[in-house]
């Protein structure tokens, strides 16, 4: 955590390039020197792309049940939505924010941005199959 905060604080300068772990339990410190392998995309070629929020995982598992699914490139207009689905499925239901429906035994919860989440399953699979099949691929 040192570490990072000297990155953090804008100083690279003071790093000592190892790994530090200290056991506040026992009170045992121990530290390792690690090196960096000249193909990882982060410590050796400096590619931030997650930390900087450009890439996100298209699936994430929510716990409880459910699976959440990114697609933020993709805008939904929900009322338009909402109208293609309600003669297909029942309790369709939308707001200002979201649009929710049930195809048993699954909720899913759509999002303007594109986001989904899908309960009743921890398969990405079957979330990104119904997204497809009712949000479109």
């Amino acid at each position: 955590m040192a570490e990072a905060l000297k990155i953090l604080s804008g100083h690279p300068e003071a790093l000592h390039g190892r790994l530090f772990s200290c056991d506040v339990w026992t009170d045992r410190i121990q530290s390792i020197g690690v090196a960096r392998h000249p193909k990882c995309r982060a410590c050796s070629q400096r590619d931030f792309t997650y930390l900087a929020g450009e890439v996100q995982p298209r699936i994430t598992l929510c716990g409880r049940d459910s699976v959440q699914i990114h697609e933020r490139a993709r805008a939904l207009d929900l009322g338009a939505l909402h109208a293609r689905l309600k003669p297909l499925l029942e309790d369709v239901r939308q707001n200002d924010f979201l649009l929710r429906f049930r195809i048993a035994p699954y909720e899913m919860t759509v999002f303007a941005d594109g986001r989904a989440i899908l309960k009743g399953t921890k398969d990405p699979a079957v979330a990104r199959s119904l997204y497809a099949r009712y949000i479109g691929a």
